[in-house]
């Protein structure tokens, strides 16, 4: 009581708020429902561990030795689904405890104690029929429980069951949060939306604009409350988006790792007196094991010459790209006081960014790829100091 007092005799008038018990009636008997298919679906072995039934969601943990798989959680949406399309009637009557124990496949909550007479709520079969043959073996294929809350009187007014979540909350217990009636039919709406993003995602072309959006996805969908089963199909679909990008990504990097080895002995082959290239390497992105296999090559097959190789973020280059730079010193080269790692220096001064190796190469990772030019002059600079 907030204020005031009773005395014996006063008459008072008892109300409830209608708006918020009809979302609660759903959510109980839907938790009935769900009670039911759980047992229809994995088994005896079943028995209710606690539950919430709340305006904008039930909560239901049972016991279960393992993990729910998804096939199993869309057998039980599905099979909640059907008894709440059969439009069922919710009966309920109050009956001598002993008597209601008897009645086959009746559900009750485990330690729980109940009054007598106790309360039996059936979902589609009257009570009186239940009672007048409580050891009926057809009885299993109905839900009855011991309850003394609010309901619906069809199960119709539920609508939509939806599973939300299932995970485990102890040894030995699961537990499941749903959905129903409008809320039910909100996370529908948000999952449709959901999927037509994802159908987009699919389409897109590779490239770093579509990377971007497979990581805003994932992130959005580990955040999104829509149906458990429908988030399992949804990251699925995701997983087979990033396996195409990484696909894509080996192909494009095993290409470009052939191109820059072939640009650098191509420009040796045709200029065989030529001991230094300092260049971009055309066609290649910012591809650090396309430098690198390109600075191999030169080590293994072409060890006198001097090299610095360029490859950009795009073509030309444009703002908020990358580069990414390496250079390849010979021993006589370095007998002469040339240094890969002061040479990466030189240029890293001009596109930003840090470069590191060790001995005889150096690759190092920019950010103003708009500087190449500014960059390819400065390496050819730091040469003018040695005779080679």
């Amino acid at each position: 009581m907030k204020y005031g007092s009773f005395n014996a005799g006063d008459k008072v008038t008892c109300e409830y708020e209608e708006l918020r018990r009809w979302p609660i009636r759903n959510n109980h008997t839907g938790t009935h429902i769900l009670n039911y298919a759980l047992r229809e679906i994995l088994g005896d072995g079943i028995d209710q561990r606690g539950s919430l039934v709340a305006p904008e969601k039930l909560r239901f943990d049972f016991s279960h030795k393992a993990p729910v798989s998804d096939a199993e959680l869309e057998k039980i949406e599905d099979q909640c689904t059907k008894y709440i399309r059969q439009n069922c009637t919710v009966y309920a009557k109050d009956v001598a405890l002993e008597t209601a124990r008897q009645i086959q496949g009746v559900r009750a909550v485990f330690g729980e104690t109940y009054p007598d007479p106790v309360r039996v709520v059936s979902v589609g079969v009257e009570v009186e029929e239940l009672l007048r043959d409580p050891g009926n073996e057809a009885w299993r294929q109905v839900s009855v429980e011991f309850c003394g809350g609010t309901h619906v009187a069809k199960t119709g007014d539920i609508k939509e069951l939806i599973i939300l979540e299932e995970s485990g909350i102890a040894k030995g217990i699961r537990r499941i949060i749903a959905v129903t009636g409008e809320d039910a039919h909100e996370v529908q709406r948000v999952a449709d939306l959901f999927g037509e993003r994802l159908a987009r995602l699919e389409k897109m072309m590779h490239g770093s604009e579509k990377e971007a959006e497979v990581k805003s996805v994932q992130q959005d969908l580990n955040q999104l409350n829509i149906s458990a089963i429908t988030k399992g199909r949804f990251r699925e679909r995701v997983a087979k988006v990033v396996k195409a990008q990484l696909d894509e990504q080996k192909a494009v990097q095993k290409k470009e790792m052939k191109l820059a080895t072939e640009a650098v002995t191509q420009f040796f082959d045709k200029n065989k007196d030529e001991k230094v290239f300092v260049g971009r390497l055309p066609g290649v992105g910012a591809n650090s094991k396309a430098v690198g296999e390109a600075l191999n090559s030169v080590k293994a097959k072409m060890a006198k010459k001097v090299v610095y190789l360029f490859a950009l973020e795009g073509e030309e280059g444009k703002e908020g790209g990358k580069v990414v730079h390496g250079c390849y010193v010979p021993e006589e080269a370095s007998k002469q006081g040339a240094s890969a790692t002061e040479w990466a220096s030189t240029v890293s001064q001009v596109v930003g960014g840090k470069a590191g190796g060790k001995g005889a190469t150096c690759i190092g990772n920019g950010t103003e790829p708009g500087k190449v030019d500014e960059a390819v002059e400065a390496a050819t600079r730091y040469l003018e100091r040695f005779k080679l």
